[in-house]
């Protein structure tokens, strides 16, 4: 049942092309929809570059590129229904450039994915254990090494003695170790 409006549209963009150009003329219709199908394939061009560096911006201050993006896909989305001939969809890709509109709606599905992403995070699969799997490392420390390691059983303890050897570091050849005053 979902599919049948969907089925319908073209036959609706059509019935409302035949009536429009009944009133002013097939003409107009005409030269209409070529326009909209240059100015969506110049929008489409000139938006992909444009989000892509309002992106890497977003990301050189150290913000997420995610609005960013949003943003541009909301606008490329207009691009491409503009590309399709039709005055239904025209009048919904003016809807995509609408600033306001576009951030309520931008708000709206990350608030959306936000809410997917965290019931995802915390799904556990019918057999009671974790969609990834249990964690192979255990909920020990993490150190971090480096130079060469020398490594044996330790008997008075469970697990592997890691000793660390001295040397130079490579980042800074004036450091060969620990300076003493």
């Amino acid at each position: 049942m979902r599919i049948l409006p969907l089925l319908l549209f073209p036959f609706l963009e059509l019935w409302l092309m035949i009536e429009v150009g009944d009133e002013v003329g097939a003409l107009p219709v005409i030269l209409w929809l070529v326009a909209m199908i240059v100015v969506g394939m110049n929008l489409l061009r000139y938006l992909g570059a444009s989000s892509m560096i309002k992106a890497a911006q977003n990301m050189r201050t150290g913000e997420l590129p995610g609005v960013a993006i949003a943003d541009g896909l909301f606008k490329a989305i207009g691009a491409v229904l503009l590309i399709i001939p039709g005055f239904i969809t025209d009048a919904l890709a003016l809807l995509c450039f609408i600033p306001w509109l576009r951030q309520l709606l931008i708000k709206r599905w990350v608030a959306k994915m936000t809410v997917r992403a965290a019931g995802f995070a915390q799904q556990q699969s019918p057999f009671g254990r974790s969609p990834f799997g249990a964690d192979p490392f255990g909920a020990g420390n993490v150190y971090e090494h480096q130079g060469t390691a020398k490594s044996g059983a330790d008997s008075s303890r469970e697990g592997i003695l890691i000793e660390q050897e001295t040397a130079p570091s490579t980042d800074n050849p004036d450091s060969t170790g620990p300076k003493t005053p």
